[in-house]
Order: structure tokens, then C-alpha cells, then sequence
């Protein structure tokens, strides 16, 4: 006679490998995204070294700017 105990309990076990497997591969995914993805760590990293150097661009227009404004007035003044 057949014992469906324990088949019921083997497929049992089956579906919760199955469970298992399929979650670590979406973890995997997951992970894999977060790293190399359109919103990853190295494209944050990439963005703030461009916010860095943008940063420094405008704070070094903004001293040529009141350079060329000083030099502006002054030339301004002497005209008048």
C-alpha cells in the first residue's frame, strides 16, 4: 500500500526549494540592478563628481563675472 504521507511531504519540500530558488534569483536581480543599473551606485557616484566639477565651474564663472564687472565699472567710470 502506498503511503501518501510521506508524498505529500516530498512535494511539500519540492515547492519550498522551488520558493528558495526563485527568491534568490530575484534577489540576485535585484542586487545586480542596484549595482548596475539605470539608478545604480556608480551612476550616484558619477552624478556627484559631475555635481563637483559643475560646482566648481560655476563658483570660478562667478569670480571671472565680478572680475570683469569690477574692471566693467571702472572703465565705466573713467568714460563719465
Amino acid at each position: 500500500m502506498i503511503d501518501f504521507d510521506n508524498v505529500f511531504h516530498k512535494k511539500r519540500f519540492d515547492f519550498k526549494i522551488l520558493i528558495v530558488i526563485a527568491a534568490s534569483i530575484l534577489v540576485g536581480i535585484y542586487i545586480i540592478n542596484l549595482m548596475f543599473g539605470e539608478r545604480s551606485f556608480s551612476q550616484m557616484i558619477e552624478l556627484q563628481n559631475t555635481k563637483k566639477i559643475l560646482q566648481q565651474r560655476v563658483n570660478n564663472l562667478k569670480k571671472e563675472n565680478e572680475k570683469l564687472q569690477k574692471e566693467y565699472f571702472e572703465l565705466k567710470e573713467l568714460e563719465g
